[in-house]
């Protein structure tokens, strides 16, 4: 039988007392409070499940982090959720960028009117990104190519490599989620290059 002066029955007021004072056991409570409901919340609005627990883990190291100037002004609970909403607007707002930067240039290109200098860029990231892509696990990599490449199904893709949909679509995943950093790299080290050279 639990104790009841233990840590799970405080209020979410005083553990976040606790927890500016550096207690460990206050933020394993709150840890414990909120993680499944905030990866679920997490999950349904970016409908991956990898992302969904890196986003949580991310607020919850923050959380620890930033204790000592911790201010909640609503619940304990508004506040993690809140977190959790900005933490993936600024993650897909960034996604969005790097994807409208990279159509951009496509479109630019497509249209002809593309100068040297844009040519050279399109053509050096198409070529980092074919590097990134060889460089993921073989499996991961397989499964991408043929996937992105060869335009398979997640069905056919599992059928012709004797794994299942959802390993297909896992391995996908994280595949994009790896490129997506890469390339979020890349733009910004040409978009550097670029003013460098101005």
């Amino acid at each position: 039988m639990k104790n009841h002066t233990g840590y799970n029955f405080l209020s979410d007021k005083d553990l976040i007392e606790h927890l500016s004072e550096g207690d460990e056991r206050a933020f394993t409570e709150i840890y414990t409070r909120y993680k499944t409901i905030l990866f679920l919340h997490a999950r349904r609005m970016l409908n991956e499940d990898e992302q969904a627990r890196d986003v949580v883990q991310e607020i919850f190291t923050t959380l620890w982090i930033k204790k000592k100037e911790l201010q909640v002004s609503t619940s304990l609970k508004s506040y993690l959720f809140s977190s959790v909403k900005h933490k993936i607007l600024n993650l897909l707002l960034h996604q969005k960028h790097v994807v409208k930067h990279m159509q951009l240039m496509l479109t630019v290109y497509d249209l002809g009117t593309a100068s040297t200098d844009i040519l050279i860029q399109e053509k050096e990231l198409s070529q980092r990104i074919e590097s990134e892509i060889k460089a993921l696990p073989a499996r991961m990599q397989e499964v991408f190519v043929l996937s992105r490449k060869e335009e398979l199904s997640n069905r056919e893709i599992a059928q012709r490599m004797s794994i299942s949909e959802e390993t297909v679509k896992k391995q996908i995943g994280y595949a994009l989620k790896i490129l997506r950093l890469k390339i979020k790299l890349i733009l910004f080290l040409l978009a550097l290059f670029s003013l460098v050279q101005k």
